[in-house]
């Protein structure tokens, strides 16, 4: 019975080699016409398809490129024109969204121009609303302000920061 044993798994190890050989010919023949791909996927993922791949008696390298050939000829071609559709359209969408956005920075921008270009012009209206209270005696009626003290060198690095748009 040992012998039996022994010339069966003989014969099945000699119809492998025979098997992979035969696959990497084949390889051989339609090199040319082969692409790399590289997939990186989960851990247990591998696992789970190199013992399904043990079970049908191939090696990782075959049994890959038929999973993958099989699984591509099975799936529903029009399911995958609905899910590129699904994602060109979910592209646009935020393409849009990007360009309302970009166009709102660029409005703010501008704005946040305007206001540089305008600040001496109301730092100096309201210290003169502030004088005109003080002088009818209003002093309870505005409170000190932060930019109260501001000086001219202050307002000149606003304004070429946000006017000419000088990072210094």
């Amino acid at each position: 019975m040992k012998i039996k044993r022994r010339e069966d798994s003989y014969r099945e190890e000699i119809s492998q080699k025979r098997r992979a050989d035969l696959i990497s010919v084949l390889e051989e023949i339609d090199s040319h016409e082969k692409s790399r791909l590289k997939v990186a996927i989960p851990f247990e993922a591998a696992k789970k398809m190199e013992v399904f791949l043990e079970e049908k008696g191939l090696t990782r390298r075959q049994g890959i490129q038929m999973l993958i050939e099989y699984g591509l000829s099975e799936e529903n071609e029009e399911e995958l024109e609905n899910l590129e559709s699904e994602r060109k359209s979910q592209i646009h969408y935020l393409y849009g969204n990007y360009c309302r956005m970009k166009f709102q920075a660029y409005e703010f921008f501008m704005e946040n121009k305007v206001l540089a270009m305008k600040l001496r012009f109301l730092l100096s209206e309201n210290q003169l609303l502030k004088n005109r209270l003080k002088c009818d005696d209003l002093r309870s009626y505005f409170s000190q302000d932060e930019w109260d003290n501001w000086n001219e060198a202050l307002i000149e690095n606003y304004y070429r920061k946000y006017v000419f748009a000088n990072r210094l």
